[in-house]
């Protein structure tokens, strides 16, 4: 075994001794620590904390099946993005796939539905009234269009009495 500096921290150690033997077994690299520091396995308060401390250190990476290597070992997956990992082979499309008309899965009276149903849309669609009127004494404005001013008759004593209502609702 490599000689370690025991003056070093925990989490420097581990970090020493996965460089020099490679990615290790978390248990395996807890009681190698452990044995380097001259510290009982049965502390687990400070096993726990060289958990801790890796975890949090950024150095580290888990690798799966208790596994655990440095950061630096496996930048190759650091530099990729998340769509890296969702990657599948696709074969190139044929380019008759880019020419789909109706006509591949309507039969032509179906298509002929299809098109009278398109120009009832669009009538539809020119025929829209901007008032629409819910109840004969109610008209709703529309907002779709700002070429119309609609003038909202706003009494000011009325306003500065309901003001006055709600002020002193508050002051009592």
């Amino acid at each position: 075994m490599a000689q370690f500096d025991q003056s070093k921290s925990m989490v420097e150690i581990a970090e020493e001794f996965i460089r020099i033997n490679g990615k290790q077994n978390i248990y395996t690299l807890i009681e190698s620590v452990a044995n380097i520091k001259g510290i009982s396995l049965e502390n687990t308060d400070r096993l726990t904390q060289l958990y801790i401390e890796m975890t949090l250190s950024a150095n580290f990476v888990y690798c799966g099946n208790d596994e655990w290597d440095l950061k630096e070992n496996n930048l190759e997956m650091w530099d990729k993005d998340g769509s890296y990992f969702n990657k599948q082979d696709y074969e190139e499309e044929d380019e008759e796939d880019d020419n789909i008309s109706l006509e591949d899965y309507f039969i032509p009276e179906e298509i002929e539905e299809l098109h009278a149903k398109d120009d009832d849309d669009e009538e539809d669609k020119d025929d829209d009234e901007e008032v629409i009127v819910i109840d004969d004494d109610i008209p709703i404005y529309s907002t779709d269009d700002d070429d119309h001013d609609i003038d909202l008759d706003f009494d000011d004593d009325d306003y500065n009495e309901i003001m006055d209502d709600y002020e002193d609702m508050y002051d009592k």
